[in-house]
């Protein structure tokens, strides 16, 4: 097996296992379903028996898990484990939305590489990417366009174990450092794949988006990489998303924030919204908006045309 068992059999979240030893509030398992902190990815929550598990570490090829509480355990006792559903199909759905972001971000943006990504609780996750292509309002709608797009198409999700010699071979693999540490084991890498819309019947023609942008090769895999994180099995699965920001880094790189679930409902209300009144104020359909706010500056000595750069 390459990488954690969480990662391999993501929906498991109740098992029964031994114990190997106890220190103190750091409990060993036989086996473990926990995942550990790894890839930007953060770690499972749940219980060991009846102990809150506050932090789980992935310390070479083994789960180390740290209780809120010096347990009762002792090692060869089973204990019955569980960990917070909720938490786990928010990581898989987060991370499989990142995947899918990149496989975008693949059709629209020149010389790409993948920088890593980052976890902000239950909230957002910020995806880092490395690219020539200036990212104007245009692009940013693209990306979230064909993100979405990529969701309603309910492509098929799944993992394997190739060598990584293979790996590196292979041009449709994203491999980097970011990708490679967490998915590396025993000279084999674990592979995640976002499948082609014509495996779930949604056909491979050409379809146009907004800003004039155009998404095809429906029979080609979405997305391709390295990946030791846990993964929904349909990107139907990820559920609401959407992308809320965009900004540089300080080594230039290019940091993306996407929402899912809850965040991405409210962001998508807090949008419609302001569409809303918008188009009250200004008297005007949603799609004539941009003309009218032109209009209305035009006539506004104080509008954003007066302004100049110092």
């Amino acid at each position: 097996m390459t990488g954690q068992r969480a990662a391999a059999e993501p929906y498991t979240t109740r098992f029964e296992t031994e114990v190997t030893a106890v220190d103190g509030r750091t409990v060993w398992l036989e086996r473990s379903y926990f995942y550990g902190a790894s890839g930007g990815q953060p770690a499972d929550q749940g219980r060991i028996a009846d102990t809150e598990v506050v932090d789980v570490e992935y310390v070479d090829g083994t789960q180390v898990h740290v209780l809120a509480d010096e347990p009762a355990l002792r090692a060869g006792q089973r204990v019955l484990c569980s960990i917070d559903w909720s938490f786990r199909m928010y990581c898989m759905r987060a991370h499989t939305a990142s995947h899918a972001l990149y496989g975008a971000a693949r059709t629209l943006l020149e010389d790409l590489e993948y920088g890593g990504l980052a976890f902000d609780g239950e909230d957002a996750v910020r995806v880092t990417l490395e690219t020539t292509t200036a990212v104007d309002d245009e692009t940013m709608l693209a990306l979230n366009e064909r993100l979405n797009r990529v969701v309603w198409e309910s492509r098929p999700v799944s993992w394997d174990s190739i060598p990584l010699a293979e790996a590196r071979e292979r041009d449709d693999v994203v491999l980097t450092d970011a990708t490679e540490e967490s998915a590396r084991n025993n000279g084999r890498v674990r592979v995640v794949t976002i499948g082609s819309a014509d495996e779930n019947g949604n056909g491979s023609g050409t379809s146009r988006l907004s800003g004039g942008f155009t998404v095809g090769n429906g029979g080609e895999p979405w997305d391709v990489a390295a990946c030791g994180g846990t993964h929904v099995r349909n990107t139907r699965e990820i559920g609401p998303v959407t992308i809320l920001s965009r900004a540089p880094t300080a080594d230039g790189a290019l940091e993306i924030e996407l929402a899912v679930g809850q965040r991405a409902i409210e962001q998508r209300t807090a949008e419609k919204r302001a569409a809303l009144t918008a188009t009250r104020t200004l008297e005007a359909s949603v799609d004539a908006v941009p003309s009218a706010l032109e209009r209305e500056y035009d006539h506004d000595p104080t509008g954003p045309e007066s302004y100049t750069d110092d």
